[in-house]
């Protein structure tokens, strides 16, 4: 079985992802999304003034290089040895995710619900791909600890 993890922060679906790779004896790719859409999100109001926009702007491109860096570590600590591909791109979350599902054959496709990805998760990630992905689609819920 091949299977794809939306990377975020949770720890839950990282093991999910793990265990199933491991119990299937198949593959895991896990794909890290750099969000490229918080210009747009921030938008072009040049009165709004450019300094504060910018300043932003490059303060959550740093948080999310952190995060490209910090994640992908967290999962191959998690995976104890198994063998696993990260990938990491930049664009628009929910399209980089389907690109990446509908190029890589994969059978499924494990993410957190909620997805915390740069604006992942105020866009509902979930919701925008589940019509649009060539595979089955495994939410994995946070504990409630």
């Amino acid at each position: 079985m091949r299977v794809l993890l939306a990377l975020d922060e949770s720890t839950q679906a990282m093991d999910e992802a793990v265990r199933i790779a491991r119990d299937t004896g198949g593959s895991l790719t896990a794909l890290f999304v750099l969000d490229a859409t918080w210009s747009d999100y921030i938008g072009h109001d040049w009165l709004s003034g450019s300094n504060s926009r910018g300043g932003y702007i490059e303060y959550a491109g740093e948080e999310d290089l952190k995060e490209a860096e910090a994640i992908p570590k967290l999962l191959l600590a998690r995976a104890d040895g198994l063998d696993v591909n990260v990938k990491t791109v930049a664009g628009r979350v929910r399209d980089e995710i389907i690109k990446e599902a509908q190029a890589g054959e994969y059978s499924v496709l494990v993410m957190a619900h909620p997805f915390k990805r740069g604006l992942a998760v105020v866009r509902d990630t979930a919701k925008d791909i589940l019509g649009k992905l060539p595979c089955s689609l495994y939410l994995v819920k946070p504990s409630t600890q």
